[in-house]
Protein backbone atom coordinates (compact mmCIF):
# COMPACT_ATOMS: atom_id res chain seq x y z
CA UNK A 1 0.00 0.00 0.00
CA UNK A 2 1.12 3.73 -0.88
CA UNK A 3 0.06 6.16 1.29
CA UNK A 4 0.62 9.96 -0.14
CA UNK A 5 1.69 12.44 2.78
CA UNK A 6 -1.77 13.90 2.75
CA UNK A 7 -2.93 10.03 3.73
CA UNK A 8 -4.45 9.52 0.55
CA UNK A 9 -4.23 5.95 -0.77
CA UNK A 10 -2.67 5.96 -3.86
CA UNK A 11 -2.04 2.27 -4.42
CA UNK A 12 -3.46 -0.44 -2.69
CA UNK A 13 -1.97 -3.31 -0.61
CA UNK A 14 -0.33 -6.07 -2.19
CA UNK A 15 -2.33 -8.73 -0.34
CA UNK A 16 -1.89 -12.28 -3.21
CA UNK A 17 1.04 -10.94 -5.25
CA UNK A 18 4.68 -10.78 -3.98
CA UNK A 19 6.63 -7.71 -5.36
CA UNK A 20 8.11 -4.39 -4.43
CA UNK A 21 5.25 -1.30 -5.13
CA UNK A 22 7.14 2.05 -6.01
CA UNK A 23 5.27 4.84 -5.98
CA UNK A 24 6.27 8.76 -7.09
CA UNK A 25 5.21 12.09 -4.97
CA UNK A 26 5.32 15.55 -5.59
CA UNK A 27 7.59 16.83 -3.17
CA UNK A 28 5.53 20.35 -2.89
CA UNK A 29 3.15 18.13 -1.51
CA UNK A 30 5.30 16.31 1.11
CA UNK A 31 6.13 19.58 1.99
CA UNK A 32 2.75 20.99 2.27
CA UNK A 33 1.72 18.10 4.55
CA UNK A 34 4.97 18.69 6.86
CA UNK A 35 3.92 21.96 7.88
CA UNK A 36 0.32 21.09 8.81
CA UNK A 37 1.35 18.25 10.51
CA UNK A 38 -0.14 18.16 14.48
CA UNK A 39 2.66 17.33 16.49
CA UNK A 40 0.66 17.24 19.51
CA UNK A 41 -0.94 14.59 17.89
CA UNK A 42 -4.54 14.19 16.32
CA UNK A 43 -6.27 14.51 19.68
CA UNK A 44 -3.95 17.23 21.07
CA UNK A 45 -5.48 19.55 23.87
CA UNK A 46 -3.70 22.22 24.84
CA UNK A 47 -6.09 23.61 26.71
CA UNK A 48 -5.81 20.76 29.17
CA UNK A 49 -2.32 19.69 28.14
CA UNK A 50 1.17 21.25 28.38
CA UNK A 51 5.30 20.57 27.91
CA UNK A 52 7.57 21.81 30.36
CA UNK A 53 11.42 21.43 30.01
CA UNK A 54 13.24 20.84 33.69
CA UNK A 55 16.85 22.29 31.77
CA UNK A 56 17.97 21.43 35.46
CA UNK A 57 21.06 18.48 34.98
CA UNK A 58 19.39 15.42 36.27
CA UNK A 59 21.38 12.28 36.48
CA UNK A 60 21.37 8.74 34.37
CA UNK A 61 19.51 6.49 36.30
CA UNK A 62 17.84 6.71 39.89
CA UNK A 63 17.67 3.37 41.36
CA UNK A 64 15.03 2.97 43.85
CA UNK A 65 14.64 -0.47 46.68
CA UNK A 66 11.06 -1.48 46.61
Amino acid sequence: MAIAPSGEVMAAPMNREKGILYAEFEIKTALRSRRSLDVAGHYGRPDIFSLTVNRVPQPPAVFVDL
